[in-house]
């Protein structure tokens, strides 16, 4: 029974090592980014960029020519005809077909007409003809002298959508970074129950390695049979403990799988220096807040508000527009006379309106003069967010590395004890208990050193993501992610 227990022990370990120590490698960075490439959050993230550009680029659609067709037919009975022109009644069909555009370069309106109609009065109008045709074709021009000059007014929407995009940008390689960050500390996590099972099957092997010898110095009588029950004993706690981190290495790695999409990912193992020290970064508060993206969000938040700004005070000023008018007409009571087309008509005319007290434009100025002053008051709050937490990161760090320094001792003197407790029970001058007991300190040791260690790397990651580091992007090539 004993043979027995010891061999399935021995398989289970065997196993182990082969499903965990022989896969091909993937870094951190590769499997970032496999994440980037395959999970959907990327690309969803990705459409609120693409989909604020698409409404930028429909904004210029103002400007298209909007072409319109007006067919009408008038009648004027006996009430109504002397208006006209007619005694009792006046027939008027017509259709009158324009092309209109504004223009942003100047604020202006450009338009072009062509008319034709029939006139059919009962009388001649104004001693002219009763019956006859008339066509033309004209061209108008309105032009601001105040209000919405070189078309301020007109260009603010699509200006101000130019702040939305980058503001949609930033946020959403925020959302992204924080994403992978979490990913990458899902990683880590990998990493560490991997070499809490490589320090388990180190623990079962010795456990084995020692009930062997505890069943050599019993069959020799050197030993009691009490020692060979608590040889036994340990390595069945040891091969539980090796069970059970397995089955937690496993479950990270089925979890990291299908968050990149990757079936490979089940014969890789993770590829990282998990007790390497990084040199760490100096502290550059100034540079911090050039790079921070959501300090640079509230900036561009705050040039929008300005810009807004700017359009309520365009609107505020008096509108003074000139409007031009040319035109080339024909009539005749014959239709093809009618389509001699060369007697000109022209028009000037000055329109000016002011809108008194103007109250609700005051009140929206000031508004956004309060928006501008709490988006100040956030920069400031999150630069004062952003640096304590770079501060607080970075102590912890530091202190960090103290505590690895002294986890490195104290897995040297749990080896150097335990090497100590072995030799003082082969000369039978201590117990078994003595030998497992100090083997499984030095096990909790290199586990402590393991997970501090671990730990350790999470911090760096998150000082990584507070400077923006972790997400690299190209924004000359448009944002995209590397």
């Amino acid at each position: 029974m004993k043979y027995f227990i010891i061999a399935i022990l021995f398989f289970i370990t065997s196993v182990g090592f082969t499903s965990l120590g022989f896969g091909e490698e993937i870094t951190l960075n590769e499997y970032l980014d496999l994440v980037k490439s395959n999970h959907p959050f990327f690309t969803k993230e990705e459409l609120s960029i693409a989909i604020e550009k698409k409404e930028a680029e429909s904004l210029p659609g103002a400007e298209d020519w909007i072409f319109s067709v007006a067919p009408g037919y008038n009648y004027y009975g006996e009430a109504s005809a002397p208006e006209y022109g007619g005694q009792t009644r006046v027939h008027q069909v017509g259709v009158e077909a324009d092309l209109n555009r504004l223009l942003w370069s100047t604020g202006g309106k450009l338009g072009f007409s062509i008319t034709s109609g029939y006139f059919d009065a009962d009388a001649a109008p104004f001693s002219g003809p009763s019956k006859y045709y008339k066509h033309g074709i004209s061209v108008s021009y309105s032009h601001p002298l105040l209000q919405n000059s070189r078309g301020k007014l007109d260009r603010l929407p699509y200006e101000l959508s130019a702040y939305t995009i980058d503001i949609t940008s930033l946020r959403v390689y925020e959302n992204q970074e924080n994403f992978l960050l979490d990913i990458a500390v899902k990683y880590l996590d990998w990493v560490y129950f991997g070499e809490a099972v490589k320090i388990a099957q180190e623990r079962l092997a010795l456990a084995k390695q020692q009930l062997e010898q505890v069943q050599k110095k019993y069959k020799a009588n050197l030993v009691d049979r009490v020692d060979v029950l608590r040889a036994e004993d340990s390595v069945r706690i040891a091969g539980q403990s090796v069970l059970q981190i397995e089955a937690q290495w496993k479950s990270k790695q089925a979890e990291l799988a299908v968050i990149a999409g990757s079936d490979q990912l089940y014969k890789k193992t993770p590829s990282f220096e998990l007790y390497s020290i990084e040199e760490i970064p100096r502290r550059d508060e100034a540079g911090l807040k050039a790079r921070s993206r959501t300090l640079q969000a509230f900036k561009i938040l705050k040039d929008q508000l300005v810009e807004q700004r700017t359009g309520l005070v365009e609107q505020q000023r008096a509108q003074l527009d000139v409007n031009l008018g040319v035109g080339v007409f024909g009539s005749d009571e014959t239709f093809g006379k009618s389509l001699e087309i060369y007697h000109p008509d022209a028009s000037v005319s000055l329109v000016f309106s002011k809108v008194l007290g103007g109250r609700t434009l005051k009140e929206q100025i000031e508004k956004l003069d309060l928006q501008v002053q709490q988006v100040e008051k956030d920069m400031k709050s999150m630069s004062r967010q952003l640096e304590s937490s770079t501060v607080s990161i970075l102590i912890r760090v530091v202190e960090m590395e103290k505590v690895l320094a002294l986890n490195k001792a104290q897995v040297q003197s749990a080896r150097e004890k335990t090497d100590e407790e072995l030799k003082l029970y082969n000369r039978g001058r201590s117990q078994l208990t003595f030998v497992i007991q100090s083997r499984d300190n030095e096990e909790n040791a290199k586990l402590n050193y393991a997970e501090n260690a671990s730990v350790y790397h999470t911090l760096l990651l998150q000082y990584r993501a507070i400077l923006d580091e972790l997400l690299a992007v190209d924004e000359e090539e448009g944002g995209e992610i590397k």
